[in-house]
């Protein structure tokens, strides 16, 4: 079988049958990982971080600090950035967080497929690494191996679940409401969460100090233990009873 040159890189690209690990009766498809505060699925799997490799030799691996941008708004995205490690904010102009995202979340990839002017930045949060595909190359991926079209357009769909669980979370009631389903999301796989106070301030669109007056409310009653950068849950049933907005120490 003859093979097709990446348009991006014009490399050869490998059989499909042969050495493509997202195809063929032997490559399994695992069920996807979704964050558990943006809701947002795996976009990297195993097989895809091996795909990429295969059909993307050129791929450039960037370390970025707290504060490092992305792209900023009105920025011409020329790349796909895919998240290795860290966390990464959405941001609108106002800089209001629309979403954080974790290992295998992706951005970018909307300004790319659509060709628009950047209307949000991303934003690294913690230390973070990042790689970055050139638009041409991601294009050519998603029309030669539809696999890989398949799962970008599932993260997409759960992309956009989260930005309508971020809604819900913000109507959710008052701010103890709020800020319990937050954490209750994010408590989802992991007992501890290293969001500060003022990152969940940012989600909810509140002030530093009023998200801290309710997490100390919720630490008296043993719900989360605080600590400097991080959180860790002590009883999730009462989290719970919470973010229906029963009283924080009630058994109701």
């Amino acid at each position: 079988m003859s093979e097709t040159p990446s348009r991006a890189t014009g490399e050869p690209a490998p059989s499909a049958r042969s050495h493509d690990p997202t195809t063929g009766p032997s490559a399994a498809y695992p069920a996807p990982h979704r964050d558990p505060l943006s809701g947002t699925c795996s976009f990297i799997d195993q097989q895809l971080r091996a795909a990429l490799r295969v059909l993307a030799p050129k791929l450039r691996h960037h370390k970025l600090s707290p504060g490092d941008r992305i792209f900023s708004v009105g920025a011409r995205v020329g790349a796909i950035s895919i998240i290795e490690r860290g966390l990464v904010a959405l941001r609108s102009p106002g800089s209001a967080t629309l979403m954080l995202l974790r290992e295998s979340g992706i951005v970018g990839d909307v300004e790319v497929m659509t060709e628009i002017r950047a209307e949000k930045e991303a934003t690294a949060l913690l230390d973070t690494d990042i790689i970055r595909l050139p638009g041409d190359e991601f294009r050519w991926l998603i029309q030669r191996y539809p696999e890989f079209a398949l799962r970008w357009s599932d993260a997409m769909a759960c992309r956009m679940a989260g930005y309508e669980r971020r809604l819900l979370d913000m109507l959710a009631g008052d701010l103890r409401a709020q800020v319990s389903s937050l954490l209750l999301h994010e408590f989802a796989d992991s007992d501890v969460t290293h969001l500060t106070h003022q990152m969940i301030a940012e989600l909810l669109g509140v002030q530093r100090t009023s998200i801290s007056r309710v997490v100390s409310q919720l630490a008296h009653h043993e719900i989360v233990e605080s600590g400097y950068a991080h959180m860790r849950l002590r009883d999730r049933a009462a989290l719970a009873r919470a973010a229906l907005g029963y009283s924080a120490g009630g058994h109701t």
